[in-house]
């Protein structure tokens, strides 16, 4: 089997070689391009493809599919990219990734972060979460806890090396990296970070696989929690997924889904499974369809050794280490229990080679921790340890197969190499494998790269972070697999005063009905493209994160404002327009309609994305397809639209302007108006479920109280605060969440405040059958004198579940009630009765006393008849309403105490009927519990009524060995686990942990 399409064989030691001479010469690369050419010519010479001719057809198949408006998948924009080679950004945007790691909390996100960092000679060492020393981890809090808690942006560069007997320099790569929270508390990060990144990489515990957490940020990369827009199918695992309506539990944004690299992480501790952790993906990640590029390699006893393979690592005639392969070094195997060994390096498949790195790695400096890269197909390896090559062998055909199960093209090429075998005669040969022999490494490359591009595959690799073991063809297959912003189908832009069903309705086509509807700026320089698209020249940039800094922010407040540049460049000194996606453009003062015009600052400064270390960036400029932090933004917030439109300076009444032809100055100003209401989606938050008070220790510390919380929730929109003059309410998403917001006003803004104790947030609802209604009897009769005003009114009312509610007594996140109006009060208060009521309409266009009357209902539907909770998952329609007066003479006041009166009655009948049921938080919680204590652990869930789902045994988990802790898997609420870390410990003997992740809301029992 001469599999010898391995076009770089030595290449991957080249790369970490050079990211070495990264760290010594940053400024110098020319030394990078010197260094880089003498090596190039060290590559060995190898022989072409038999299906070379075919590339060509390859090639053009590929770019056909990715053209077909017939095809199944809607593929990403590489294609249509094609024709602005000429662009000017073209080269820089090729070269962009805009990358974030995802996992569950201390599955090693930071660390892979870290080691990223260190290899790209960011920084000189990686840093450690232990040590609290990490670039990314720059709070108090999160060195001191060891996690991360808020999301941190980070820029570098990573040199990929040229193809064989190539002279050319090797092509550097520009990575905005984001470091994601792995704690569900902290789930709105991850949803306002998806919504800017073109690609994901999600880390995998190797020794516990997909946890709770792992598919809260899957469901957020895919964008299948219901919040945004829907997508485009990309496989049948995902069908369900784009039908579900109901609103994220743990907030959402529309974005088109991210394609994604998985990292098997921590493959060097005890009870590490790499079959396992892929079976869990396949389980609970819908959609995923992991495609295995690597197999992991183990030293186990000693067999006996090969001849030892020597590589040319410097090209100047010296001999580096010595890589050495001996039969004592198996693979794993997707089949099989992984084998009884320390974990030492890996194989990549797609070049058919084995990385082993030093076995004292954690204790050599970054320039000595140089794997040795082995060529599996060299003859001497191939005697040596036949059995490691025909597993490399057989995880390629694998490979693939797994391809071509997806990609039509490579299935093509699967048949034509499977008609090739039965053309030619290879009796005598009982190694020749046609699958192998016949498809090449690029063709391999060029369909992970497609079918990663569209989602239908997730290439899977493995490593062990802590120990730099696998992070380097990590940042290879990033630079080669994942997509650059050209990659990417612009964002969905909406309408101010538009509802959002039409607004989702263009969405669905992503693009392609906004070349129908968005006015197209007139540049003869450049092909048509939307607005939004990295060639665009208007400028349009959204927020997806607001931080406070003393010193840095420019404004009062020290305000922050990170930001992703979709089209044109923004600058330091601009100035922009600020469009809140929740600002209709008007607003009622008094009856009065007042147009609002949207409020347009101007950057005061940029900063450097370095974590926690923001420098100032002199000049500073950012264009289309990058991240930046501006400064001198004093009303921005998160989910803010900036547009700095070449139409508007045009319009400014300046002396150019007078010299546009007639056609000209028309197209411009029906471009501004278009522009003073387009914008992009804003964030859905998730709903608080534990709420604390808080006072301050002092009357004169109130006032700093206040404006300290405002802060927050400016930076953290899960947070909600309800201050009234006698107490201040803040609510959140969990314990640890209200832990931290506490620990920054004491830290950040020198605050100490008095606590109580953390109540959950309880709803109510009303027992329905599905399809089933209830109303009043009749109209609802209302008749009061007040202040010698009489105040009357009727109304009849009809409950009904919501639409996106589900039947039955399931858990589901609470959705707030919906109030429609029937025609016949459509008609009372003159409105056209064939146009359906809902949310979305303008009701600032509604007379006063109309306004009155749903303020009326809502207002009432506040609260319960169980409790002060509010009403959940309900739709009231208001059937009729009726006065003695007209309804233009109504009072408002008489409308609103009419509706108030007829929700309390019907909500008075159905609690006289037990129809009422009050709905708590519930928790999917992870246990992990030494074997002989699950028992123990499992009476206590009982008494707290948690159901237990799942108790997976150690020999069960992932793994042999004794060490390995059992997991239990259980709903339980939330009320019942405040302050569960202190029994659980006392449970196992402080071998216990656990996880929970709010689930939603269900009825309440056995209390």
């Amino acid at each position: 089997r001469k599999c010898s399409r391995n076009a770089h064989d030595t290449s991957f030691n080249q790369c970490r070689t050079l990211s070495s001479i990264q760290r010594k010469h940053i400024n110098d690369p020319l030394y990078y391009n010197n260094h880089y050419s003498i090596q190039s010519h060290a590559l060995p010479s190898l022989k072409t493809s038999p299906l070379a001719s075919q590339s060509h057809y390859f090639s053009t198949l590929h770019n056909n599919d990715s053209d077909s408006d017939d095809s199944d998948t809607e593929p990403s924009s590489s294609s249509d990219s094609s024709q602005f080679t000429s662009h000017p950004c073209h080269s820089r945007l090729t070269t962009l990734r805009n990358v974030g790691i995802f996992a569950h909390v201390d599955a090693g996100k930071t660390t892979v972060t870290e080691r990223m960092l260190a290899l790209s000679g960011l920084v000189g060492e990686a840093g450690s979460v232990d040590d609290g020393d990490t670039v990314t981890d720059y709070l108090p809090a999160e060195r001191e806890r060891g996690i991360t808690i808020q999301s941190a942006a980070v820029g570098f560069d990573w040199f990929v090396p040229p193809a064989a007997n190539s002279d050319t320099a090797p092509t550097r790569v520009a990575i905005n990296l984001i470091d994601t929270p792995g704690h569900v508390d902290f789930s709105v990060e991850v949803h306002r970070s998806v919504a800017v990144l073109d690609g994901a990489v999600l880390v995998v515990d190797a020794v516990a696989g997909v946890q709770a957490q792992t598919e809260t940020v899957w469901r957020a990369i895919r964008n299948t929690d219901g919040g945004g827009a829907k997508t485009t199918k990309t496989n049948e695992n995902d069908s369900d997924s784009s039908n579900n309506k109901n609103q994220s539990a743990h907030g959402s944004h529309a974005h088109e889904p991210l394609p994604a690299l998985m990292f098997i992480n921590k493959m060097d501790r005890e009870g590490a499974d790499f079959r396992h952790a892929i079976d869990t993906v396949k389980r609970k990640l819908r959609g995923s369809n992991p495609v295995v590029v690597q197999l992991p390699l183990y030293r186990v006893h000693n067999h006996g050794r090969v001849e030892t393979i020597t590589n040319n690592d410097n090209g100047k005639g010296k001999s580096s280490s010595s890589s050495v392969l001996g039969e004592d070094i198996v693979a794993g195997s997707l089949n099989d229990s992984p084998p009884h060994g320390d974990f030492v390096g890996l194989i990549d498949l797609v070049h058919m080679r084995a990385i082993i790195y030093p076995p004292n790695i954690e204790s050599l400096s970054m320039e000595e921790a140089v794997p040795s890269v082995i060529p599996l197909l060299h003859s001497n390896i191939q005697e040596g340890n036949p059995s490691l090559v025909k597993a490399a062998l057989d995880g390629r055909r694998e490979l693939i197969s797994n391809l071509a199960d997806v990609d039509e093209i490579m299935g093509d090429l699967y048949l034509f190499a499977m008609e090739h075998e039965e053309n030619e005669n290879h009796e005598n040969d009982s190694s020749y494998c046609p699958i192998l022999d016949n498809i090449s490494t690029e063709e391999i490359q060029l369909s992970l790269r497609q079918m990663t591009l569209s989602r239908m595959i997730m290439p899977t690799l493995c490593g062990a972070a802590l120990r730099g073991v696998g992070v380097e063809p990590v940042l290879d297959c990033v630079a080669e697999y994942l997509p650059c912003p050209l990659d990417r189908l612009p964002p969905q832009l909406r309408m101010l005063g538009n509802n959002n069903n039409n607004n989702n309705n263009n969405a669905q086509q992503h693009g392609k009905k906004q070349k129908q509807k968005l006015p197209e700026k007139d540049d003869s320089n450049s092909p048509i493209c939307t607005l939004g698209h990295p060639f665009h020249p208007s400028t349009l940039a959204y927020v997806f994160k607001v931080l406070h800094m003393k010193g840095r922010g420019g404004s009062g407040d020290g305000r922050v404002a990170f930001a992703r540049v979709y089209s044109g460049t923004l600058k330091a000194r601009d100035s922009v327009r600020v469009i809140s996606p929740g600002n209709s453009g008007v607003s009622d003062n008094e009856g009065k309609n007042k147009k609002q015009k949207h409020p347009v600052e101007r950057i005061g400064g940029m900063l450097e994305l370095s974590g926690g270390r923001f420098d100032n960036l002199t000049e500073g400029s950012c264009r289309s397809g990058d991240v930046c932090a501006l400064v001198g933004l004093k009303g921005v917030v998160t989910g803010d639209t900036l547009l700095l439109t070449s139409a508007a300076s045009s319009s400014d009444g300046s002396t150019n302007s007078k010299k546009k032809s007639a056609k000209k100055n028309n197209n411009d100003a029906h471009w501004k108006q278009y522009m003073d209401g387009v914008h992009l989606a804003g964030l859905t938050s998730p709903k608080p479920v534990l709420t604390i008070r808080v006072e301050a220790t002092s009357s004169s510390e109130q006032s700093r109280l206040s404006s300290a919380l405002a802060l927050l929730t400016v930076e953290d929109p899960s947070l909600v605060v309800e201050e009234t003059p006698t107490t201040t309410l803040i609510s959140g998403l969990g314990e640890l969440h209200m832990e931290i917001v506490l620990d920054r006003l004491r830290r950040e803004f020198g605050v100490e405040v008095r606590t109580g104790k953390p109540a959950v947030t309880y709803r109510e609802t009303v027992s329905l059958e599905d399809g089933e209604e209830v109303e009043t009897d009749g109209m609802v009769e209302y008749d009061r004198t007040v202040g010698g005003v009489r105040l009357q009114g009727a109304v009849q009312l009809r409950l009904r579940r919501h639409a996106d509610s589900r039947p039955g007594h399931e858990c589901i996140p609470p959705e707030d009630p919906v109030v429609t109006l029937s025609p016949e009060t459509r008609t009372y208060f003159n409105l056209d009765p064939n146009v359906a009521s809902s949310d979305d309409e303008s009701e600032h266009k509604y007379p006063p006393p109309l306004r009155a009357l749903l303020s009326g209902v809502r207002g009432s539907l506040k609260r319960g008849r169980l409790g002060p909770y509010p009403l959940a998952n309900l739709e009231c329609q208001i059937m009729d309403v009726d006065s003695e007066l007209s309804s233009q003479d109504t009072l408002p006041g008489a409308m609103r105490a009419a509706a108030a009166n007829a929700v309390n009655t019907l909500l008075e009948a159905l609690a006289n009927e037990d129809r009422m049921l009050i709905l708590e938080p519930k928790m999917n919680v992870e246990i992990y519990v030494p074997t002989g204590r699950v028992g123990d652990v499992l009476s206590d869930l009982t008494v707290r009524r948690g159901a237990v789902d799942d108790v997976a045994m150690a020999e069960e988990g992932g793994g042999t060995s004794d060490h390995v802790k059992s997991m239990v898997r259980a709903e339980v609420p939330l009320i019942e686990i405040l302050g569960y870390a202190n029994s659980l410990r006392s449970l196992t003997g402080g071998e216990g942990a656990f996880s929970a992740e709010y689930k939603g809301h269900a009825p309440q029992d056995g209390v």
